[in-house]
């Protein structure tokens, strides 16, 4: 059971008596903060509040060749990860962004070019690769099992 504690610096203090744990919450209801004591909760939204990026920042995930428009909502300052949520999607739009790990930058004007110039590239490999399609599908005399005047028992 929670029982919300109080608000602090702009964030929710929530105490949790099933974890016995204080939980601090952004205005979205966002976890970004834990602890044993009020107090140490109070310190987090204090750290928080004192940095100098707002809520939401624009910003690109790279996940291997493909770019993802979204924004960071939310950064949790105990698993120092960041909820992300995606500009196009409606099913599935959040994920929890590992920001040891997982690549994402901020959605500036340079970025925004980068991002345009890798869609229309990708664009191109979708067209190139539905070129090599009709090109093979014209490929003539299969050797297949009628090819040897056998029947397939399928």
């Amino acid at each position: 059971m929670e029982t919300k504690i109080g608000e602090v610096k702009g964030y929710t203090i929530v105490y949790d008596s099933r974890d016995r744990l204080f939980c601090l919450r952004d205005k979205d209801g966002a976890d970004v903060g834990s602890g044993a004591t009020q107090e140490e909760v109070e310190k987090k939204a204090d750290v928080l509040a004192k940095q100098s990026f707002k809520f939401p920042i624009p910003a690109l995930e790279s996940t291997g060749r493909y770019l993802q428009k979204g924004k960071i909502t939310s950064f949790n300052i105990d698993n120092k990860s960041a909820q992300f949520v995606y500009e196009d999607r409606t099913y599935g739009s959040h994920t929890k962004i590992h920001l040891r790990h997982d690549k994402v930058h901020e959605l500036t004007p340079q970025n925004e070019e980068i991002s345009k110039e890798v869609t229309a590239r990708r664009n191109k490999i979708a067209e190139i690769e539905t070129e090599v399609g009709a090109l093979i599908s014209k490929l003539e005399k299969p050797i297949n099992l009628s090819y040897f005047g056998l029947k397939d028992t399928y």
